[in-house]
């Protein structure tokens, strides 16, 4: 009797030994079927955001595409080929009768912003001499000791000669430095491209806490002559004009006068003109849905006039995919 009963027992652990297993088998197996499932449903969760976003991407570049042949058609209109002016609200203007179309708007579900400026209504660091150049950095808040060094060092960089200017850099610095270069000893491409110089940070050229930015007031494009039909006050400023002959220039570009259509001899006299704009930068961002990211298209037209109308060259072009407006 005890024997059979030791066997019962012998055969029921089996027993349970062989279902503890089989349940464990089922337990793991179960673990990573869910594993599997989790990870599908989280690969297509993917593949669809992905989809996604890169037909609100395509929706958006070709807004942007849009937005700019729009910008070029308004430049293009220009009937006059005198001058063109910004009105009150700052917007690029191409005559009094033909309205801007300079600014954010709504289009289908998603929105474009166009932006139109003159690059003659900036200071060019390639024909800006010794003088405006230390006006220029003074202006935006660059500290007196440091003026001379970075000035020469400008100088230095756009020269086509390897002279040092008493405070300037030119091979001998640049080549000391842990990822070497060397001077350019030629005229900037882009405003940009004063990051490279001796003395130049990233503060001055963007801006930081007194500082202003030292990008919004600079180009590289055009012949260096002041356009006083778009000039910003903060360029008729750093020029030296008082606060009574900035409101009265202000007062000129207004929608109903036009702009000036010549320029009175204390402006001409300090390097202002009033000839239509010749390079103009077009900015335009679009998105075509809130939360993906934009596209962004740069680019600086240079224009001028034929017997009909004008004809327009490319000088820079840039696209970018955004997620704010810069």
């Amino acid at each position: 009797m005890k024997s059979e009963i030791n066997s019962f027992t012998s055969k029921f652990k089996i027993h349970n030994s062989q279902d503890g297993i089989a349940l464990m088998m089922v337990l793991w197996i179960l673990v990573l079927l869910s594993i599997i499932a989790l990870n599908y449903l989280n690969a297509s969760r993917w593949n669809t955001t992905s989809t996604r976003n890169l037909k609100e991407e395509t929706i958006s570049y070709y807004m942007a595409m849009s937005g700019y042949q729009e910008a070029v058609n308004y430049i293009l209109s220009d009937k006059d080929t005198v001058f063109d002016f910004y009105d009150g609200d700052g917007n690029f203007r191409v005559d009094r009768e033909s309205q801007p179309i300079t600014g954010k708007r709504a289009v289908g579900r998603g929105e474009v912003d166009i932006r139109i400026t003159d690059e003659g209504s900036l200071i060019n660091i390639n024909h800006a001499s010794r003088e405006r150049l230390r006006r220029l950095f003074a202006y935006i808040g660059v500290p007196d000791e440091t003026l001379d060094e970075l000035v020469d060092s400008v100088l230095d960089w756009k020269d086509p000669d390897k002279e040092h200017h008493l405070s300037g850099a030119e091979d001998d610095y640049y080549e000391d430095l842990e990822e070497p270069y060397k001077a350019k000893n030629a005229f900037f491409d882009l405003p940009e491209e004063l990051a490279l110089v001796k003395g130049m940070t990233k503060d001055y050229l963007y801006g930081a806490g007194e500082l202003k930015p030292l990008l919004g007031l600079i180009t590289t494009f055009g012949s260096g002559s002041l356009n006083i039909n778009t000039v910003s006050t903060e360029v008729m400023e750093l020029m030296g004009l008082d606060a009574f002959e900035i409101e009265a220039v202000l007062k000129q570009r207004s929608a109903e006068a036009g702009g000036f259509t010549f320029v009175p001899q204390p402006f001409s006299a300090r390097g202002f003109n009033a000839i239509a704009a010749q390079n103009l930068r077009v900015e335009v961002t679009a998105r075509a849905h809130s939360g993906v990211p934009g596209a962004r298209i740069v680019a600086v037209l240079n224009r001028q006039p034929v017997a009909k109308g004008y004809k327009i060259q490319t000088l820079y072009w840039r696209e970018s995919a955004e997620n704010n407006r810069g």
